[in-house]
């Protein structure tokens, strides 16, 4: 038994309009991407987005292999990508769109609920827990303030006071310095 290697030009045709199915079904899972843009704009920066692409034509590549694998007899035909081109350009600028439009209607509106509950609910409760933080960490400085006052006072020790006569000329002043002087021999 031997492989054909050529196709019948209704086999061809088939083979066209069942890549153009195959376009459009890809053209489904870009739109999944598209969702996720849509939902998590965010994360559509640059680094993601080229992340997603790349993942987005391996799937392409590796379904067009599985097709041609399966349908085609492993061979690769040049209609196979202009019609899972064109399928996929046909499902993007007509439902694709439109999906889409109503996705983004959909996530915005969803985005205001989110917003009001937050505001409602959790915003609230935030700024509760940013004052007691705040006050806490107040707290806090105010020991170590004191524990530093305390800790400036600890490395300087007492020092011996000396006998002070702050008048040394006065009669008073030396008499009574002498005579402590003598009531301590």
């Amino acid at each position: 038994m031997q492989i054909e290697t050529f196709f019948s030009v209704s086999q061809q045709t088939a083979f066209f309009l069942l890549s153009v199915v195959l376009g459009a079904a890809l053209g489904i899972v870009y739109d999944v991407f598209r969702v996720f843009r849509i939902l998590f704009p965010s994360a559509a920066k640059r680094t993601p987005l080229a992340v997603q692409d790349v993942l987005f034509w391996l799937i392409y590549g590796f379904c067009i292999f599985c097709y041609s694998t399966a349908v085609c007899g492993g061979s690769l035909r040049f209609f196979m990508f202009l019609g899972s081109l064109a399928g996929f350009a046909l499902y993007i600028l007509t439902i694709g769109n439109l999906i889409t439009g109503v996705l983004r209607r959909t996530a915005e509106s969803v985005r205001r609920v989110l917003r009001k509950v937050y505001s409602l609910l959790f915003e609230p409760i935030v700024k509760l827990l940013k004052n007691l933080c705040q006050k806490v960490r107040l707290f806090f400085i105010q020991i170590y303030r004191k524990s530093k006052k305390t800790e400036r006072s600890i490395k300087k020790p007492l020092q011996k006071v000396p006998r002070l006569v702050y008048n040394k000329n006065a009669k008073l002043g030396l008499q009574f310095v002498r005579s402590r002087q003598k009531g301590r021999r």
